[in-house]
């Protein structure tokens, strides 16, 4: 029998990229698939899906609207009756700095932490109480190597990374750059969501982790260069098929498997899955 055979994936930002690759992973491993995604392209994903056999829905929804992740949530209970995974993957760039137009740095903010914060906040709200009913699931956050890079928090190995643009240097430092403070503030947000949803949610079995990406061959990394990058760039990207077999091998830990963890994916780093580290402790209150 197949990983998910008789269980629901939900994923955000599905239209394209690695949103389009873990759909059409997870739908591989039997799941009943629902998606999601501002363009209306993403039609074109549930046809495929659909001609290969998969029980899917699609909607077209933004993520930073209320009424939008309701009607996604309550659509994907509607068809099939339950959410077993949730992966948050939808989200967006836009280059911003502290130097920007007052009225400019507001349209930013909202547009930024709308999608890549909020929207991971409101399906997170939107979809627990479903997995906590059900006795388990798994949320998976989409977030970015600016947090986690091949140097910080966890220092990857370079023994089997030749390819890595960081072998043989000091570590990389966290953050993206001068133009991305909206981008690395929503997304090093999203790390609160889950170190926090993983403590509260451990005692109903449903797993939260995150992962870290680095350059990755995606709608967004190839925006960033006007869809047109250099051919020795697009050779170092990670691939999104690799990525959504390892969110397959994540998923395949059970409920038992680690939780609370950012997972790193760096350039140039095979794209395995690292060792289980140590869950994450907590104070009592502060």
């Amino acid at each position: 029998m197949a990983l998910l055979d008789g269980k629901t994936a939900l994923v955000t930002g599905a239209a394209v990229g690695l949103g389009n690759a873990f759909a059409r992973a997870l739908a591989n491993e039997r799941a009943s698939v629902v998606v999601c995604d501002v363009r209306p392209d993403v039609a074109q994903l549930v046809a495929e899906l659909q001609a290969g056999g998969t029980k899917v829905v699609g909607f077209e929804a933004d993520v930073s609207v209320p009424a939008d992740v309701r009607r996604v949530v309550d659509g994907a209970l509607s068809a099939f009756g339950r959410i077993d995974v949730l992966v948050n993957n939808a989200g967006t760039w836009l280059a911003s700095a502290p130097t920007d137009p007052f009225d400019k740095s507001l349209n930013d903010f909202e547009k930024g932490f709308g999608t890549n914060l909020k929207g991971v906040f409101m399906f997170g709200r939107a979809v627990i109480p479903q997995m906590i009913r059900q006795g388990g699931g798994d949320i998976v956050n989409i977030v970015t190597d600016h947090i986690h890079t091949c140097g910080a928090p966890v220092v990857l190995s370079h023994d089997d990374a030749p390819g890595c643009p960081w072998a043989g240097q000091p570590p990389r430092p966290t953050g993206g750059g001068v133009a991305m403070d909206v981008y690395d503030a929503s997304k090093w947000g999203i790390n609160g969501f889950t170190i926090a949803w993983a403590k509260a949610l451990r005692e109903h079995h449903v797993r939260v982790n995150a992962l870290c990406m680095g350059a990755t061959d995606s709608h967004m990394l190839r925006s960033f260069h006007q869809f047109n990058p250099p051919a020795e760039q697009v050779a170092m990207w990670m691939k999104p098929t690799d990525t959504a077999r390892l969110l397959v091998d994540l998923l395949r830990e059970g409920p038992d498997g680690r939780s609370g963890e950012n997972i790193g994916l760096a350039m140039g780093h095979p794209v395995v899955l690292p060792p289980r580290q140590p869950e994450p402790q907590f104070a009592s209150a502060h």
